[in-house]
């Protein structure tokens, strides 16, 4: 009865999920928000009770899915032409932002630091599935995206790192802190670890994957790999997100090149199309359920300053990353020189897969880049993932609650707004001339 209970409420939204693309596409809005003020609503009113975001069901099902889908279908060639802005954005600016959320939960919501700092480590990494829809929608340039939506897949990685390496320093009664070599090396081993393993696993299915010539057998592989790779790193205690990440896109480069032919490619875009269009679905409208259901009303002045650190810290971190990129590519020379140096020849080297930076960030982008600093799923799974009697465990998940709710609805409007208006700038302001002989670069 339980079990049949369960599959009618997945049904249900299902179906929920269904009428709400059709509408959002009607208004021309991105499906995820509609989702999420849709869910809010139902939660707002109970009209399904009991419903709501089991952290281990996304941890373990939910994220892996999504992040092996958005590395999978990223352009390996993108992504390496834009590491270094992904790099600076998803490692040193998620610190920096970190950094400023927790001075501002210190000193304006009255957590004590390392309370303030774990709750910057959880709102700091950016979801920005809700908006990469509507950029596709209007055709905003690939690169913009490619950077955003890279950020955003390291950055959930890290970010998790820096909450479970903080959540040690957070005093626990009748539990000693570990010590500072017990913390640098499990720090180390979360951040080098997963991607490591991940490459690793990437890398070794794609060579067995040479001798297969059936395209079932290899979406299936994908699968496994997706989930497998996580399980695996889990129980080595690193970072399975991390994993997950790095295994999808040494999948995407090097299986795509040597391994899967092309109805196999077509087929394994379309499954894992599928299931990111399902996975973000219904982990959207469970989300605005989960928030519409919260009573977190009373903690609205701690949030209140929680989102102006989450605001502030990405202001700040671009106002440091970018001016980097910039002065970089600057440095390196001009985007025509670095395309003929790094086009000589295909073998393998680490200015190939590390290309110096080619092209600056325009200045138009940054507001768009601001804005896109949305919080989502990965928030609310590490507030929620804290023991019932961790210390203020209430506050600090009705501030998250703010906080998404917040960068989710307000700065998706917000974009979904400008957008529009600034495409055809935002287009123009990433033209660079090319030389005849080498090909148009991303």
């Amino acid at each position: 009865m339980q079990t049949s209970a369960e599959i009618r409420t997945i049904l249900i939204l299902l179906i929920i999920t269904l009428l709400i693309a059709l509408l959002a596409r009607r208004l021309q809005l991105p499906y995820t928000l509609v989702l999420v003020l849709t869910g809010l609503t139902l939660g707002i009113l109970r009209i399904l009770p009991g419903i709501g975001l089991d952290p281990d069901i996304v941890l373990f099902i939910f994220l892996p899915a999504l992040l092996f889908e958005g590395a999978w279908s990223m352009d390996p060639r993108r992504l390496r032409s834009d590491w270094f802005p992904i790099f600076l954005l998803a490692v040193p600016g998620l610190l920096i932002s970190l950094g400023i959320v927790g001075a501002f939960g210190h000193w304006g919501a009255g957590l004590n630091w390392p309370l303030a700092l774990l709750l910057g480590a959880i709102v700091s990494p950016t979801d920005p599935v809700a908006i990469l829809s509507l950029f596709r929608q209007l055709q905003i340039t690939p690169r913009l995206r490619t950077i955003i939506e890279g950020e955003s897949l390291f950055n959930d990685g890290v970010g998790a790192v820096a909450f479970f390496v903080i959540l040690m320093l957070v005093p626990t009664a009748g539990i000693a802190l570990p010590t500072m070599n017990t913390i640098t090396l499990r720090s180390l081993w979360e951040l080098f670890g997963g991607p490591l393993l991940g490459i690793t696993i990437g890398y070794l299915v794609s060579q067995g994957l040479r001798v297969v010539d059936d395209y079932l057998i290899e979406m299936t592989v994908t699968v496994g790999v997706a989930f497998g790779s996580f399980l695996l790193a889990t129980a080595l205690q690193t970072s399975g997100l991390l994993a997950v990440v790095c295994a999808g896109l040494t999948l995407a480069s090097v299986g795509r090149s040597i391994a899967f032919s092309e109805q196999t490619q077509a087929a394994v875009d379309m499954i894992w199309q599928f299931i990111g269009y399902v996975a973000n679905s219904l982990l959207f409208l469970v989300l605005g359920i989960q928030i519409g259901a919260a009573q977190f009303v009373a903690a609205l002045p701690a949030i209140i300053w929680v989102v102006i650190g989450v605001v502030l810290g990405r202001a700040v971190m671009l106002f440091v990353c970018i001016p980097i990129v910039n002065t970089a590519v600057q440095h390196f020379g001009t985007a025509s020189r670095q395309q003929s140096v790094a086009s000589r020849g295909n073998h393998l080297s680490f200015s190939s897969m590390f290309p110096p930076p080619r092209r600056s960030i325009p200045r138009i982008w940054r507001p768009i880049l601001l804005l896109a600093g949305l919080r989502g799923a990965l928030s609310l799974v590490l507030v929620l993932s804290l023991a019932p009697n961790f210390p203020a465990r209430t506050l600090l998940t009705d501030i998250v609650y703010g906080v998404v709710l917040f960068t989710l609805v307000g700065q998706g409007v917000a974009l979904r707004a400008i957008l529009p208006h600034m495409r055809s700038r935002l287009q123009g302001a990433d033209k660079v001339p090319q030389p005849p002989s080498s090909s148009p670069s991303s």
